[in-house]
């Protein structure tokens, strides 16, 4: 299976674009959450079932929470309303950019991809 880390940077721009669905309306700040939002857009393009969604989602949540860890004292609440937000946001209208399959997309599918294109 794939991981982020697998990912060169060449082929982390063409897989993510931070924070809000590529080619979507929407596009909220990203504050201190890009790395984030990055690799909740690799999970959603590696995507497969509804259940690799949810993870995806909710691994989306624990590292934006990592991230705040960071954050200065009295930034904190303001970063963790964000943060709920954008999960909360993930779940009701993410589905569109979420990719569904039998399987989950590879290494080889990534490089016909980018060749593609």
């Amino acid at each position: 299976m794939i991981k982020y880390a697998d990912l060169t940077l060449t082929q982390k721009a063409f897989v993510c674009n931070g924070c809000g669905g590529k080619g979507g309306l929407i596009n909220p700040p990203e504050f201190m959450f890009n790395a984030s939002c990055n690799h909740h857009d690799f999970l959603y393009w590696r995507g497969c079932t509804e259940a690799d969604r949810k993870k995806a989602d909710d691994e989306f949540y624990r590292l934006m929470k990592e991230d705040i860890s960071e954050a200065k004292w009295y930034l904190k609440p303001h970063y963790h309303i964000w943060a709920y937000t954008y999960y909360k946001s993930v779940r009701l209208i993410g589905k569109k950019f979420f990719r569904y399959g039998h399987e989950m997309k590879n290494m080889v599918d990534l490089v016909k991809e980018m060749e593609q294109r």
